[in-house]
């Protein structure tokens, strides 16, 4: 199984719980953004698992756009998420390409728990991918955007 561990995008700041925060209309766009370039790094993605925190949820469902055949599920137990709830949450699943969307600090946790003692700092949106267990590559919406950019210059 390869895991893309995604960082929701840029929400509001102010909402009436944590809970119910929204994306920006920056954040939709960068979210948009973000996964242009993410659908060409990864051109298929079996399954799509999101937080039910509607900051995340909104991400998830931008992905979606790109990756219509994809599975989509909601978990209740991505939101402020321990590692045993990731482990539980995927282990059903034990083949594919599978994208969980969900918050900091509970995906640096995970990737710390799968990796070893790795440290990252993960910006809204973001990417890890690990595969057996080894943290393949990190991309961050600043490194998709200056590819973003360049495949737009050359067409």
């Amino acid at each position: 199984m390869k895991l893309l561990l995604i960082r929701h995008s840029l929400a509001e700041e102010i909402a009436s719980s944590d809970f119910e925060r929204k994306l920006t209309n920056r954040g939709a766009k960068r979210a948009f953004r973000f996964f242009e370039i993410v659908k060409i790094i990864y051109p298929q993605i079996d399954y799509i698992i999101t937080s039910e925190a509607l900051r995340a949820k909104q991400t998830a469902e931008i992905l979606k756009r790109f990756y219509k055949n994809a599975e989509f599920i909601e978990s209740a137990k991505l939101y402020q998420a321990d590692v045993e709830d990731f482990e539980e949450i995927l282990s059903g699943i034990d083949k594919g390409v599978v994208a969980v969307v969900g918050h900091e600090p509970d995906l640096s946790t995970f990737v710390k728990h799968r990796c070893g003692d790795v440290r990252i700092k993960l910006s809204k949106p973001s990417l890890v991918e690990i595969e057996d267990d080894v943290l393949k590559s990190l991309l961050q919406y600043k490194q998709a955007k200056a590819v973003y950019e360049r495949l737009k210059n050359d067409s």
